[in-house]
């Protein structure tokens, strides 16, 4: 992948939801990998998207094993990083765009693999899609990774997204259990679709001593009624309520 490093300042054309010419460019090629940074290690969080497409782009390494993109996932990890960045955490972002041969965060010898792992962090968190089927609206977890306190983190990003949304969070590393935050306010037992347990970023994070977190988002987050590649409504909702949750102590991990 060749390697495109912008500034903060090229991400934007108005108001954090539309992205800008540069970046947008970028962001609809192929085997591209950006580099966005804010501040100096140790970085607060390593926020890491390494299925990127444009929308309408729905399968990535067709040249190898094709799996399913996740179409503008970038749009709500962008956010994050910028208000991150905005209340001066030192934070980073490296997204792989349209991979057709390696899957960027399961192959270790990657460019996007090596990448999110090339500068100290206290944090990797991975941003994904979801399918419109799915029952929850968000799933967090952190794979075969038991060094991430899922939970704590999943009250708090609850308590930020104001029971607009059902979520389910991981609790037991390396299994599927979960609790499901309800919009009602509820809380029940149940499982997750997904919880990475084999993703390798993930259990590479933990060998290293990094905690790590794989956030999943369905298409309301990601995909604008007219299919442009910007920021929805719910993913400017989401990426701010991510954002706070890390920011709501020194330690949350």
């Amino acid at each position: 992948m060749k390697i495109a490093t912008l500034s903060e300042d090229d991400i934007w054309a108005a108001n954090n939801t539309d992205y800008s010419e540069v970046l947008l460019g970028i962001l609809s090629s192929r085997e591209c990998l950006v580099v966005i940074e804010h501040g100096q290690p140790k970085y607060r969080v390593v926020i890491g998207v390494p299925h990127q497409t444009a929308i309408g782009e729905e399968f990535i390494c067709e040249k190898n094993t094709r799996r399913r993109s996740d179409e503008n996932a970038v749009s709500y990890a962008l956010v994050t990083f910028s208000h991150l960045a905005e209340n001066d955490i030192p934070c980073r972002i490296v997204i792989a765009t349209h991979a057709e041969t390696e899957d960027p965060n399961k192959v270790t010898t990657s460019s996007y693999f090596k990448e999110i792992f090339a500068k100290p962090c206290e944090l990797l968190l991975e941003c994904h899609g979801a399918a419109a089927g799915r029952s929850l609206d968000l799933e967090v977890s952190a794979g075969s990774n038991g060094l991430t306190n899922t939970e704590r983190f999943g009250y708090k990003l609850w308590g930020e997204l104001q029971l607009r949304y059902k979520l389910g969070v991981q609790t037991a590393a390396g299994k599927a259990k979960a609790m499901i935050f309800c919009t009602d306010g509820t809380k029940i037992e149940g499982s997750l679709e997904n919880p990475a347990i084999h993703t390798d970023s993930l259990i590479a994070a933990g060998t290293n001593g990094i905690p790590a977190l794989h956030l999943e988002a369905k298409p309301v987050f990601r995909k604008p009624a007219d299919n442009m590649d910007r920021v929805t409504e719910d993913g400017c909702i989401l990426g701010l309520a991510i954002a706070r949750a890390i920011m709501k102590d020194s330690q949350p991990w």
